[in-house]
């Protein structure tokens, strides 16, 4: 306790900040120099029990009064809000209010209500010094038309709602001119079905959709964002919800799990990417694609017609080096083991085989037909291979012995080959 108490007051105001507001009002009782110290910490948490009773939450509400009257800080960092059932658009609107008087720069919200739905004040969507905003569940976004938030780099939306289609559009296509980094969770089919956004400014982009029953045809997510650079992608909608814009020349790393039937489209926006990441349930793309900066390339073994689309990336990547095959966790596409999955070799070999691929790995490698055959193929013509591993799932597999004596165009190729068990596929 000593030594932590010569510690400078930045510290161990730095210190105080990643603890829940609760600790950090007990610190107080340590001694006279930690008596006022609490009211100086730049970042607020709190959290209420998801199932606490109405008593609990009026206590819970009570202290979070208190300690903001209390707090002194001259800038609040940080304030976040972790809700559970009894939280009110009331209590929530007083609390940001306080804060944004506090000039709060990054907010993030959490609430969890089994009856209302929780709104924001309005003064939120017009503050000068919001720079992170992450919001999640029970919130519902009423976008008002003066928007404007323009220092906000970070926004996430987490299973939260939109009023209407004209809030979704209010905020994403202009409400947010320096947008740095944005994360959309609708995997709990939140409203509304469009998505507009038109973002110059970002950089990072998530999407998370899953399959919903019933008609897909209007729902959709249109990107114009020419200067991302880092793309995650997880849509379940079989029509194809995503729409991207081809002219995005700085995009590096872009990782996709799709079940599109015509991707084409989508995969012409990833021709400048250096590292790609493919979960690509689809039929054969008809025509070829340049990946001239593709380097790295992870692509999942698992789904239909997977062989046909490796044939297709490698003769379309002619500077690739390192190739990875997966296999998806078993929610998220469904694991044929022994398919025989129809396709045949490229018409001629990959510039990348025969030029700069130097390293190759198969994890959950069971052995069947088509994966030796690509095994043996790869061999056979990487002749820049300096590694080549593959990670047996199946422990019955008795295929290790038979794809090291495959030809090797690469006489400095290293194999080395283990035995993944069966609890990693589901642990992965």
């Amino acid at each position: 306790m000593d030594m932590i108490s010569r510690l400078s007051d930045d510290l161990l105001l730095k210190i105080l900040s990643s603890l829940p507001t609760k600790d950090v009002v007990s610190t107080m009782l340590l001694s006279k120099r930690w008596k006022f110290l609490w009211t100086m910490v730049p970042a607020l948490y709190f959290q209420s029990d998801f199932e606490s009773s109405k008593d609990e939450y009026a206590k819970f509400r009570q202290h979070v009064y208190l300690f903001m009257v209390l707090h002194n800080s001259p800038v609040l960092e940080t304030f976040k809000l972790r809700l559970g059932w009894h939280s009110t658009t009331d209590d929530i609107t007083t609390w940001i209010k306080i804060a944004v008087a506090r000039r709060v720069r990054k907010l993030k919200i959490h609430c969890y209500t089994d009856d209302d739905d929780i709104f924001l004040p309005s003064c939120l969507y017009t503050y000068n010094n919001l720079e992170v905003l992450k919001l999640g569940n029970s919130i519902v976004l009423d976008v008002p038309e003066d928007v404007r938030l323009p220092s906000l780099k970070t926004l996430h939306l987490l299973c939260v709602e939109f009023r209407n289609e004209e809030s979704a559009r209010r905020l994403l296509t202009g409400g947010c001119p320096l947008l740095e980094e944005f994360v959309l969770d609708k995997s709990e089919n939140v409203s509304p079905p469009c998505f507009y956004l038109e973002a110059p400014s970002l950089q990072r982009l998530s999407i998370l959709d899953t399959y919903r029953e019933g008609n897909d045809s209007d729902v959709k997510v249109v990107i114009k964002t020419p200067s991302l650079r880092y793309l995650n992608v997880v849509d379940k909608c079989d029509s194809g919800l995503l729409f991207l814009s081809e002219n995005m020349p700085d995009m590096v790393v872009a990782n996709v799990s799709v079940v599109y039937k015509n991707p084409e489209m989508l995969m012409r926006s990833f021709t400048s990417v250096k590292r790609l990441s493919l979960c690509l349930a689809t039929s054969v793309i008809q025509h070829r694609v340049e990946f001239n900066q593709l380097v790295h390339l992870e692509l999942c073994s698992s789904v239909e017609k997977w062989c046909e689309l490796l044939n297709w990336m490698l003769e379309s990547s002619p500077k690739l080096k390192v190739l990875k095959l997966n296999k998806c966790k078993p929610h998220r596409f469904v694991y044929a083991k022994h398919i025989e999955y129809p396709g045949g070799k490229p018409s001629s070999v990959p510039e990348c085989l025969l030029f700069h691929l130097n390293t190759f790995e198969w994890n959950f490698y069971n052995g069947c037909r088509e994966e030796k055959k690509m095994v043996a193929y790869i061999l056979r013509h990487a002749k820049r291979l300096k590694s080549a591993k593959i990670s047996l799932w199946d422990l019955d597999c008795e295929d290790e012995p038979q794809w090291r004596s495959f030809h090797r165009a690469s006489k400095l190729c290293q194999l080395l080959s283990e035995r993944e068990p069966r609890s990693n596929w589901y642990e992965s």
